[in-house]
């Protein structure tokens, strides 16, 4: 290890060592700390009010040049397992590095045996069930905290104050809980150098002492006092857009739900519903919908009906430290710092919904500890309910634990008339005599299928009086930006914008659109320096102030980390980068970087590069990629057309022949035969009875060949219409012809699934699937004049569970997902209603009506 590498691992260390000692006053059962424990086998040991050791933490860095892998890792784990203490307590492995690939199996199946499958971990040990290492292990975990030392001290600073006195100002209480950090941070040197053991410990009062804080907590902040009061606050909170106050009544119209895999066309979700359910819940939908808003509007709304609802968000979460991201969120209403003891206590009333925004758009690193958080609580059912929002169905199921079958909720855009009723209102604001009706057609023919979402609609809304109308997507943000620019008084804004896109694409390269203030500095700096680079003046305080200054950045929380106005303006900002040539491309992508780059294809163009590397790793994202791809088809087209159906299709050797019609078109093929390359007019005709083929304008592209190619594949695949309607059998009950179709439909969809996934993606596609299981109640048959119907209450669920009532369906509160007939779920052969979920899933993934043959 390098000097620098030393001294970031003590700083790092001490202030991990800092959180714990300042957590040790937030938790009750805690009586202090011990620093540099047993045999270099832990750095951090949580003591019980009466001694003995509750939890150790192992503390490592890692150059980012390097990976943890199992050896490394099972060294440090078997080393804590053989310690006397093991037998009780906990441990965790604390770092800042990335796992390998192996170090990540070791994580899983730690995790796994936390959630009661040990298997996987007796045979990473090679040891059996009844061996003391193996029984240590099981409460073994490892953390990944990718902070920097600046950013945990900023978390320590924010929880310390919510401890202290009340100050005259905002400004004097951070000057006093910044000097209480920094005293407990001396102090931990001088105690972790101290050779006597005993001396190295830290009590309670000892720790509150050098903080200048209550060793208990105050009443006052205790959660049962606070509730009334957080309540009050919440219910007369203004919910407003923070992007476009001019329309802001649009957002404050309850956004439109439905409920996933369970609703019937045009079937929408009260807000309220969400609240209804007995377990966790996902809220998703794509960026723009309104997610934030309606968790901002089912807050207010819960509150006037007396139940707490806690909106967080997922930026500003540190890994282990959920009780401190809903001492935020309590903040956040009532104006004023909490301690993380009251999140927790908030967090353990079952009464309470925590609401994490954002969730599947952290780090991968970051959703992995949420995880680990949530575990517990989430499986056993224990505690507050908790939904997760964000854009990726499938990131967020990886959040909760795998044997929890959430209900998941996505956003419903906005329908014509809902347009045409938000104009009215805008163009009376501004005493504009335009027809509402003319100006929603013009908004619809520039925005095409991005009209129905309500950012994007409400941005072209406060563009309507510019000279200009934005003519795409991309436009629409660069118009909304300039005019941003010129409200503010702000000048330089292009490189601004340029700076910004650096900055933001080389975050999302992490797979995050946020920074602490540390780090987005110095990525500001490096943006400055590019922009030098190429002959552009620019100052980092004068990039970061205009950012601020036009709202294009904000700050969360109280550690200030930095974030876009709107997430897609990072998308937006990093794809113009890229496009413009300011910031190369990744050399791999992630799911969350579809949206940006679109926008990069959008500005720039499709380039052979920017297609490869989404056909590999965002497939499902070529769809509405192709659309951008208009490079003209030379000599070499129908070989890059092969490589990118390699990653697309599930034929192994995929071929294709491509042949000019005389009007220009260009007829595509893919032959049984091996071998690629151009052939006539009458030859390709010839050929086109004997394989798929596809016919597509001068202007396409290789990419745009090779998703109508991929969706021919995909459709010859679900419109096999195979099996008959299945009529109960004489000798099987309802609820065993029921039980039976499931099961047939299950098995047939992950056969699909297996089929026609793009290659290293059938985990994606699963996930968006859903669950294929089925919890039922089935009722008595009722008789009319179109004959008998027996009605069933459903939801989608990982098992099945089929049931009958005598006094008709009901399934337990909160579980409910839909209602039916037996015989309508009959009359559908397995196969067929497989088809159809996965054609839906497929379509969710790509373009509605996609696959509409």
């Amino acid at each position: 290890m390098s000097g620098v590498d030393t001294v970031r691992g003590i700083a790092y260390q001490q202030a991990q060592g800092v959180l714990q000692a300042v957590g040790v006053l937030e938790d009750p059962d805690l009586g202090g700390l011990r620093v540099e424990g047993t045999d270099d086998a832990v750095d951090i040991e949580l003591l019980g009010r009466d001694g003995t050791l509750r939890h150790a933490i192992q503390v490592k860095v890692r150059a980012t040049d390097y990976t943890w892998g199992e050896s490394a890792l099972l060294t440090v784990l078997k080393r804590w397992a053989v310690l006397p203490s093991a037998a009780h307590a906990s441990f965790e492995f604390l770092t800042d590095g990335r796992l390998g690939p192996s170090g990540q199996r070791v994580q899983q199946v730690l995790t796994s045996a936390a959630e009661g499958d040990t298997d996987a971990l007796a045979r990473l040990l090679g040891v059996g069930m009844d061996d003391p290492v193996y029984i240590a292990l099981g409460k073994a975990t490892i953390r990944q905290d990718p902070s920097n030392t600046g950013a945990l001290l900023a978390r320590a600073e924010r929880q310390v104050a919510a401890m202290l006195p009340s100050a005259r100002t905002d400004e004097d209480l951070r000057e006093q809980a910044t000097k209480a950090v920094d005293r407990l941070f001396r102090a931990l040197f001088d105690f972790t150098s101290n050779p006597e053991p005993h001396h190295r410990e830290m009590d309670r009062q000892i720790i509150a002492a050098l903080l200048g804080v209550p060793a208990e907590q105050s009443p006052a902040h205790r959660w049962a006092t606070a509730r009334a009061s957080y309540l009050e606050a919440a219910t007369h909170s203004v919910v407003q857009d923070a992007i476009v106050p001019s329309v802001a009544d649009m957002q404050v119209q309850v956004p439109s739900l439905s409920r996933q895999h369970e609703r019937r066309e045009g079937q929408k979700t009260h807000l309220g519903e969400l609240l209804s359910e007995a377990g966790p819940v996902l809220l998703t939908g794509r960026t723009g919908t309104g997610k934030s808003t309606a968790i901002r509007l089912l807050r207010q709304q819960a509150a006037e009906a007396g139940k707490a609802v806690i909106m967080v968000h997922a930026e500003s979460y540190l890994p282990g430290r959920l009780a401190a991201l809903a001492a935020d969120g309590l903040a956040a209403v009532l104006g004023e710092a909490f301690p993380t003891a009251t999140g927790t206590q908030a967090l353990s009333d079952n009464t309470v919904t925590l609401a994490v925004d954002g969730a599947s758009e952290i780090a991968g690193p970051m959703r992995r500890a949420l995880h680990e958080e949530l575990l517990a609580p989430v499986s056993s059912g224990r505690g507050a309910r908790i939904v997760l929002v964000g854009r990726d169905v499938a990131a967020l199921r990886d959040i909760l634990p795998s044997n929890v079958s959430p209900a998941t909720y996505e956003m419903v855009g906005l329908r014509h008339e809902q347009r045409v009723e938000l104009v009215e209102k805008a163009t009376a604001a501004a005493g504009r005599p335009e027809s509402a009706r003319t100006v929603v057609v013009a908004l619809e023919q520039t925005l095409d299928d991005a009209a129905a979402n309500p950012l994007l609609f409400s941005m072209a809304l406060s563009l309507l009086n510019d000279q200009t109308a934005p003519k795409s997507r991309a436009d629409l943000y660069r118009a909304f930006i300039e005019q941003l620019a010129a409200r503010n008084g702000a000048s330089g804004i292009s490189a601004v914008r340029t700076a910004l896109g650096i900055v933001f694409a080389r975050l999302l390269n992490d797979g995050r659109r946020y920074a602490d203030v540390y780090e987005w500095h110095h990525l500001l700096s490096q943006a400055a320096s590019a922009l030098h680079g190429v002959g552009l003046a620019a100052d980092t305080s004068a990039l970061h102030e205009t950012a601020r200054r036009c709202g294009l950045i904000t700050a969360l929380g109280w550690d200030q980390t930095v974030a876009a106005m709107h997430d897609s303006f990072a998308d937006y900002l990093a794809g113009a980068a890229h496009a413009n040539g300011a910031e190369a491309l990744p050399g791999r992508l992630v799911a969350g970087d579809d949206q940006r780059m679109l926008f990069c294809a959008e500005i720039g163009g499709v380039n052979e590069e920017a297609a490869g590397l989404v056909a590999r790793d965002l497939p499902f994202t070529t769809v509405a990629l192709a659309r951008y791809d208009r490079r003209p088809l030379g000599q070499e087209a129908p070989a890059e057309v092969v490589a990118l159906l390699r990653y697309l299709s599930s034929v192994q050797e995929p071929s294709v022949v491509m042949s000019r019609l005389r009007d220009g078109r260009v007829l595509a093929m893919r032959p049984p035969s091996a071998g690629s390359g151009w052939i006539d007019e009458a030859s390709g005709v010839e050929l086109t009875h004997t394989c798929q083929a596809a016919v597509v304008d001068q202007k396409a592209g290789p990419l745009a060949i090779a998703t109508r190619l991929w969706r021919q594949e995909l459709l010859a695949c679900l419109n096999q219409r195979t099996g008959s309607p299945m009529r109960p059998a004489k000798d099987l009950t309802p609820q065993e012809a029921l039980t039976q179709h499931t099961e047939q439909t299950a098995t047939a969809a992950n056969q699909m699934i297996d089929r026609i996934a793009p290659p290293g993606h059938i985990t994606r596609l699963r996930a968006q699937v859903g669950p294929l299981g089925l919890h039922a109640v089935i009722g008595q048959p009722r008789h009319d004049a179109l004959g008998v119907h027996t009605p069933v209450d459903y939801q989608r669920a990982i098992g099945t569970s089929i049931a009958e009532a005598s006094d008709g369906p009901s399934l337990s509160r909160g579980q409910r997902g839909g209602s039916t007939t037996l015989e309508y779920l009959l009359d559908t052969p397995p196969a067929v209603t497989a088809a159809q979920r996965v054609r839906e899933a497929i379509e969710a993934l790509t373009t509605k009506s996609w696959l509409v043959p």
